[in-house]
């Protein structure tokens, strides 16, 4: 079994199990550089779909997007 320690293998059982994944999952994925700054066309955007659209939850849990009453 992958997770049983072997003779002189110093390793942790979670950092086994995290080795046995990694073949399947890869790496994690580790920023390094600070975030790009947002385009104001893409604040814009986002102001204006946050001004005109509501989230609404349904009674059975699902979130809905929905235009907004005109006022």
């Amino acid at each position: 079994m992958i997770w049983r320690k072997r003779p002189g293998d110093h390793r942790t059982w979670g950092m086994r199990v995290t080795e046995a994944f990694l073949p399947f999952m890869g790496p994690a994925s580790i920023r390094r550089t600070p975030p790009r700054e947002i385009r104001p066309e893409a604040r814009a955007r986002d102001a204006e779909l946050r001004r005109t659209l509501d989230r609404v939850t349904g009674p059975d849990g699902r979130t809905y997007v929905v235009e907004r009453p005109a006022d």
